[in-house]
């Protein structure tokens, strides 16, 4: 046998054997994606053992026999790692690459062995196909990353990036590129970079239309994203959208949450007084809550799409432009009929802008005798009615408020607080009780029970206030200016000398149970104080490690 056969069959095993633990491990990948979507097994089973041995028993064969027999058997194994790729593509060919990103993103961080296993499965298929373009595109960028402390990603240095990328354009074949053609593709991911950069609000993302371009400009380069120094480009591109995406849709989900209140608010207005509506402010609610499904499911799935959220926030402006004549139509007709007595305001007003709508907030039109507002069987008010304005816990009383009125009434207070709607709120099952309790008005105002309900609410707000400006201050990164940074630390603080207060009140309602013996009330309050103390100190030591003043 010639040497140059030995080193040939040497090199057709080792080609093998990578195959194979290509195969084995995206054998794995799937079944984890059908067990994380609840659909069971995958419809084809694999003796991989067994091929494995095969494959360890023709070791030390290969040099020591025919060649040709051995050649054989390789052409065998060959074909049988051929059929099992076939029957995997065709699985693998339904799931679309958000999938694959949920999924990983559910797993946080993989073993780089087991990415780049998955990525010369795909870089095998024999037609790259744009579907598997993403999926490539989503893993090369999984391999590019590198955690940072702050809770972003950064990119790996591109010397090690390089060097990896090269081997895997070698493995697939990539054909080069010459400089006059790569050049430019890498001068415009780079502007795009720039350009990411310089977004100061999720709008202004958007309108740029910066996001769009760049993947139609990923979608022309087709194969040839995959030539290393465009690749380079490519997945800093999409470490930089994402860094930057994610930053300014935190500050865009509360402006999100506060116009939907004040949506859902018109609705029930409307509900209140039908003969005030009309058809087309009908089919802009209409409209307006296809997209807040689509926008709540995405949320809960961590599958939200950016239409979503484009079209969630253009059908809310339509429905409060479509409302504004209505409500100064009824402003007028209330100062006929009193012409003394001032409009009255939604309980949401005290700090619900009005720069989409212009003028003060629309009025509330009392309820004609005998009906209940919409969720509340009982009658009654809503909460911001019942408590006295208060500017610096408005805002997130209006997101309990919004999360409750997501939730059926009928069920139990415990049921209620393991809803989809509610749970990323952690509240209790006595504070939705004291929710139920002072907006249907169970409780004398005054009384020492409707002190504690509305205190239960309130130190709520305050602790789910405090769990998100610690998340916000954990986000800080250093590129952050120092306005910003001011601002954040500003508001914090003013939680945290508020939170001192309140642990005072916290203080006297336990005196007070342990006098009365009421041991149940007792053991909810300290539940609630813990869990204000643990929120409490987090926010301290987040607020003061980032220069800002803790009040003690």
């Amino acid at each position: 046998m010639k040497p140059t056969n030995v080193h040939q069959l040497s090199e057709r095993f080792t080609d093998l054997s990578d195959r194979f633990r290509s195969l084995w491990t995206f054998y794995q990948f799937l079944g984890g994606v059908y067990r994380h979507r609840g659909q069971g097994e995958l419809p084809y089973s694999y003796d991989f053992q067994s091929l494995y041995r095969r494959l360890q028993e023709m070791v030390p064969r290969v040099g020591m026999e025919d060649a040709a027999a051995i050649e054989i058997e390789f052409e065998q194994v060959e074909r049988e790692l051929g059929r099992i790729h076939g029957e995997l593509s065709k699985i693998e060919a339904g799931l679309p690459p958000s999938l694959l990103r949920r999924f990983f993103d559910h797993l946080k961080r993989q073993d780089e062995k087991i990415l780049y296993a998955l990525i010369k499965f795909y870089l095998r298929s024999p037609e790259l196909s744009p579907d598997t373009l993403d999926k490539l595109d989503l893993l090369l960028t999984r391999i590019a990353e590198s955690p940072t402390e702050d809770g972003r990603v950064s990119v790996r240095s591109t010397t090690d990036l390089k060097s990896s990328f090269e081997r895997l354009a070698a493995f697939a074949s990539i054909p080069g590129l010459r400089a006059s053609e790569s050049g430019p593709a890498v001068e415009a991911l780079r502007d795009f970079r720039a350009e990411l950069r310089a977004s100061s609000s999720f709008e202004s993302l958007v309108e740029s239309g910066v996001l769009d371009r760049y993947r139609k400009l990923k979608q022309r380069l087709g194969r040839n994203f995959l030539h290393p120094p465009v690749l380079i480009e490519v997945v800093a591109t999409n470490v930089e959208a994402k860094n930057q995406f994610q930053r300014l849709y935190r500050d865009e989900e509360l402006k999100i949450l506060e116009d939907t209140t004040r949506v859902f608010e018109i609705e029930r207005f409307l509900e209140r007084n039908p003969a005030v509506g009309h058809d087309e402010l009908r089919r802009r609610l209409e409209a307006f809550r296809e997209w807040w499904s689509k926008f709540d499911a995405g949320r809960r799935e961590d599958n939200l799409k950016r239409d979503a959220i484009v079209e969630l926030r253009r059908s809310m402006h339509a429905v409060i432009r479509e409302f504004e004549p209505m409500r100064r139509i009824t402003e007028a007709a209330q100062r006929q009929v009193a012409p003394d007595a001032p409009a009255r305001s939604t309980p949401f007003s005290p700090d619900v802008p009005t720069d989409v709508i212009g003028g003060e907030p629309f009025p509330e039109v009392a309820e004609p005798a005998g009906e209940a507002p919409r969720g509340a069987p009982g009658g009654g008010s809503t909460l911001t009615e019942v408590l006295a304005p208060d500017p610096l816990l408005n805002e997130t009383f209006h997101r309990i408020m919004f999360a409750l009125e997501m939730v059926v009434w009928d069920r139990s207070p415990e049921q209620a607080a393991h809803a989809p709607e509610l749970v990323v709120l952690h509240l209790e099952p006595w504070e939705i009780a004291a929710y139920r309790s002072l907006v249907e008005e169970r409780v004398a105002v005054g009384t020492t029970e409707w002190e504690l309900e509305a205190f239960f609410l309130r130190s709520a707000a305050l602790r789910i206030k405090m769990d998100g400006e610690r998340n916000r201050i954990q986000q800080l990164t250093p590129s952050e200016s120092a306005e910003r940074v001011f601002e954040i630390l500003e508001r914090s603080g003013q939680s945290l000398e508020r939170a001192r207060e309140m642990d005072h009140r916290f203080q006297w309602f336990i005196d007070d149970l342990l006098y009365s013996g009421d041991t149940a009330r007792l053991e909810q309050l300290y539940r609630s104080r813990f869990r204000f103390l643990y929120s409490y100190s987090g926010l301290w030591l987040e607020h003061q490690a980032r220069g800002g003043l803790t009040p003690l």
